[in-house]
């Protein structure tokens, strides 16, 4: 993986550069293993739901990913393993009964850092405007502040730095750990978030003051397209990325009632590599 060195400048529309052939997996890896993240294309002109799960498993045996991991948080809650997030007025989910815009983090809230490698999330029908995920580049984020503030960077490696809590209802778990973990390639794990999950635990206030200007670091550039990008999935196409190096969000949508947005995803511990 070389993304503490790749920009997304240059995949930003209308290029689309991340975008490959779901029967060309060798394309996607290439895509994959620099940036971290790449979005497969159907071949067909309409996809159905049932058509989209066979496209993730399709995905998930070229890749190797095996089946999906089930969270921690949904382990009691009779949970699927290939999750609808679409709006559903009846959920008790923070994120899937509204359309508003959910905030940077990272998929697993009670797992250790870098348990959930990789995401997939299927596009089987796009919001009418709206509902773009973007994508952060955490690491790189993280190795340039290294070298402009260490003491702020170092803040982000204590093991008891944050706390991330649940926010359904009747369920009060916490898991508390570093934001970055170094990973021994020049990248870093991260579970990298600012919602309403986060709550953070510094020693004293000097450690205070490095993690606020750490944290005033990421907001001030997480808004670069040398480290973000922000991508709407088409209906057919499948985000595929590697959430322990990545973070990302939602920005708000309107549905069409008639054909409401809907997204399949799953996670899973293993990182995508071509299978023989």
């Amino acid at each position: 993986m070389q993304l503490t060195k790749s920009s997304y400048a240059e995949l930003t529309p209308p290029g689309r550069g991340y975008v490959t052939d779901l029967l060309k997996p060798g394309e996607t890896l290439d895509v994959l293993e620099t940036f971290g993240f790449a979005v497969t294309r159907s071949p067909l002109t309409t996809v159905s739901k049932a058509e989209a799960h066979r496209e993730m498993g399709t995905i998930r045996a070229d890749f190797g990913l095996g089946e999906p991991y089930v969270p921690l948080l949904y382990r009691d809650r009779d949970a699927p393993s290939v999750t609808e997030v679409t709006r559903k007025g009846d959920s008790d989910h923070p994120v899937f009964h509204t359309c508003a815009a959910q905030g940077w983090h990272t998929d697993g809230l009670l797992e250790d850092i870098g348990t959930i490698r990789t995401t997939l999330l299927y596009c089987v029908s796009p919001a009418r405007r709206g509902g773009r995920t973007s994508l952060l580049n955490t690491g790189r984020v993280f190795g340039e502040l290294r070298t402009e503030d260490p003491e702020a960077a170092d803040v982000l490696l204590r093991g008891t730095i944050l706390g991330r809590r649940s926010t359904l209802p009747g369920v009060e778990r916490e898991a508390v750990g570093p934001v970055f973990a170094g990973l021994g390639d020049g990248n870093y794990a991260t579970r990298y978030g600012e919602g309403q999950v986060e709550h953070w635990y510094p020693g004293d206030a000097a450690e205070r003051a490095a993690l606020d200007r750490a944290l005033r670091y990421f907001r001030d550039r997480r808004a670069d397209p040398d480290v973000r990008v922000d991508l709407l999935l088409r209906a057919g196409e499948c985000l595929i990325f590697r959430n322990d190096v990545l973070a990302h969000s939602r920005e708000d949508f309107t549905d069409d009632p008639r054909h409401p947005r809907l997204l399949l995803r799953s996670l899973h511990i293993n990182a995508p590599e071509l299978t023989p």
